[in-house]
């Protein structure tokens, strides 16, 4: 039997704005990486309120963190195959089309 070696650990990338080529950050690059996606998390999370409306419930959000920290949450598969079936039926249907 033959046995890989162990993957090497992830290394956080980055994007330089030249190139747009993905690189490995080192250093103090790094350590601020975590602060500028703080940053760029509060501006995704506060562009629903701007437009008008949200579909966030923090409220649910909350309650299904805490069943999975518990140990209750019930995942049901039935329900996750009939949500995709219906939205793929909306997809193909020629009705919805204009």
């Amino acid at each position: 039997m033959k046995i890989d070696p162990p993957a090497p650990s992830p290394t956080p990338l980055h994007r330089t704005p030249a190139t747009g080529v993905a690189a490995p950050a080192t250093g103090t690059e790094a350590v601020e990486r975590p602060k500028e996606a703080a940053q760029a998390s509060a501006h995704v999370h506060s562009m629903p309120a701007a437009v008008g409306g949200s579909d966030f419930n923090a409220a649910r959000v909350a309650a299904i963190r805490e069943d999975i920290r518990a140990g209750r949450y019930e995942i049901r598969p039935e329900r996750i195959a009939d949500g995709l079936l219906a939205s793929v039926r909306d997809l193909l249907d020629p009705k919805g089309r204009e």
